[in-house]
């Protein structure tokens, strides 16, 4: 089995790349401009990072809120005033509005749900219950969630909005349009038929047949576990389970199971998920594994060995040019660091931390 990118539209694929710090042009400015360009922008005043926010500004700074709250750290009062200016009137988020005075550009089911997601950790009511509603309301048929209007329901803006529905404390069960999110979940997860490997795994999309798709498994069992972000750090089991495809046994749940197919996956590889782009590994998608074992409490000993890789090659994950960090792959790191009770202070001589309020446009 080879996970595949294939079914990502383009516009997704350019944010996975912005957020991951992958190596498309768009991701990074030259150097030295975004610097200068971002201190004189008024709209990312506030704004974490200094890389072009068009794809992921509202996603990074509700990952990085998340993770700098989750580590007991200040978050700048301009911080938060940045996202919620980034709220558009009708509840929702777009990726990122460089002029908060027209109209919001298309709508971002990705950047709404983190968003949700992070000023509820900050104690907010108001503007993550209007987001959420907005959620809610733009649920598809089948119980799903589309990235933006017209694209189809798919498993990652499932999985987030889920986890934003758990984040404020509604069962996403109650939360159904001819079917739940979990319901679509369990749609697109593949099962008996499949190959033995890839039983387990999530597909991005709702097709035939199903494609096992290890970025789209990473983040929507975190949802599947019933876990919103930040993952709370718990002790969980060493087995990895499998779907047995016999009418004898009872087989384990949807959440066990896709956790085994990505336990099962890093130890094919290095501790490492292979490469969504280009030829490094997919260091995004392995922080999402590592809270989606967590979350779902299994795959112990490879959550262990995968928090080794992911800090032995912590530069090469979180810095970009110059020494400039990557807010969102920082946030993800500290994200997994407290999940496994580890120390985001300490990693490599980093502090993930410092780096991320140190990153703050003024």
């Amino acid at each position: 089995m080879k996970a595949t990118t294939r079914h990502l539209p383009l516009r997704c694929i350019l944010t996975l790349a912005t957020v991951l710090g992958l190596g498309v042009a768009l991701a990074s400015p030259p150097a030295g401009a975004a610097e200068t360009s971002a201190t004189r922008d008024p709209a990312r005043t506030g704004l974490y990072g200094a890389q072009d926010p068009t794809y992921d500004g509202v996603y990074r700074q509700g990952l990085t809120i998340l993770a700098l709250t989750d580590a007991g750290a200040e978050v700048d009062r301009s911080a938060i005033r940045w996202l919620r200016r980034q709220q558009c009137g009708n509840g929702r988020w777009t990726s990122f509005r460089s002029d908060l005075g027209t109209r919001c550009g298309p709508a971002d089911s990705n950047a709404t749900a983190v968003a949700v997601m992070a000023l509820t950790a900050l104690g907010r009511s108001a503007a993550p219950t209007r987001g959420l509603e907005w959620l809610v309301a733009h649920q598809q048929v089948g119980g799903g969630w589309e990235y933006s209007k017209g694209w189809g329901a798919d498993a990652n803006s499932t999985g987030l909005v889920v986890q934003a529905l758990i984040a404020r404390g509604v069962d996403p069960q109650t939360v159904t349009n001819g079917g739940s999110g979990l319901d679509f979940l369990a749609s697109v997860q593949l099962g008996c038929s499949a190959a033995p490997d890839d039983r387990g795994a999530l597909a991005y999309l709702s097709e035939d047949p199903l494609v096992a798709n290890d970025y789209a498994t990473a983040q929507a069992t975190q949802a599947l576990a019933g876990s919103a972000l930040p993952v709370t750090a718990a002790a969980g089991s060493s087995d990895l389970p499998q779907l047995g495809c016999t009418k004898a046994l009872v087989e384990p749940t949807p959440a066990a199971t896709a956790a085994g197919f990505l336990g099962r996956r890093l130890q094919a590889n290095g501790d490492l998920l292979p490469p969504a782009f280009g030829s490094a590994p997919d260091y995004g998608s392995t922080a999402n594994a590592v809270l989606s074992l967590v979350a779902a409490g299994y795959g112990a000993d490879q959550v262990e060995s995968t928090m080794t890789a992911l800090e032995r090659d912590a530069r090469q994950f979180v810095l970009g040019g110059r020494g400039n960090v990557r807010p969102a792959a920082a946030a993800l790191l500290v994200l997994a660091e407290r999940a496994t009770n580890g120390h985001p202070r300490h990693v490599d001589g980093l502090n993930l931390v410092r780096l991320l309020k140190r990153s703050l446009t003024r």
